[in-house]
């Protein structure tokens, strides 16, 4: 290449750089506002009513005494096993059977449906207030428990046949515990 066609090269190279100028880029502001707040509010007002509508539901239940689990559910024992002291912990393996209803009573996945289960404690997929429940049960043990949405399957349901935001009453039985050996 000639010298000619250094200082054309050249000539070019300083150019297009100078063409590219980068410009300084403000930061992006996130203010929360508008529909966050709104979706907030609604799931507010919705776990409020369900709350409402879950207490008048069981002060009008005078066959059973519920327990505030104090986790955001009640429940109340069919079966109270009086003579162990040992509940399950995270790692422990459980045998159990459960059934799901809505609160009006309707049958959701039946016993029989479920059938006998084994469930590893915290290492399955069910939803929070089960993993909570189950917790308060010793072996022998069945009970009851209310749950809002918010603890049962929330706004997305099961994606098969409980829908969106439906509080749930769900019998848990403990039939068996094995401790587990991790220490």
């Amino acid at each position: 290449m000639n010298k000619i066609g250094y200082i054309l090269l050249l000539t070019a190279l300083v150019f297009s750089c100078k063409n590219n100028k980068q410009s300084v880029r403000e930061p992006v502001q996130h203010t929360q506002g508008g529909a966050d707040m709104e979706s907030v509010r609604l799931n507010r007002d919705l776990n409020k009513r369900e709350e409402a509508y879950i207490l008048k539901m069981i002060q009008k239940d005078s066959l059973h005494q519920y327990h505030n689990s104090g986790h955001g559910f009640w429940y109340y024992y069919i079966k109270n096993n009086k003579n162990s002291t040992l509940y399950p912990e995270t790692d422990d393996m459980l045998t159990l059977k459960y059934e799901i209803k809505d609160l009006s009573g309707n049958t959701i996945y039946s016993e029989e449906e479920t059938g006998e289960k084994k469930y590893h404690v915290d290492h399955e997929n069910y939803f929070r207030g089960f993993h909570d429940a189950v917790k308060l049960l010793k072996e022998g043990e069945k009970a009851v428990f209310i749950f809002p949405s918010n603890s049962a399957y929330g706004y997305h349901g099961d994606e098969k046949k409980i829908g969106q935001n439906i509080p749930l009453k769900v019998t848990i039985e403990i039939l068996k515990i094995e401790k587990s050996t991790k220490q």
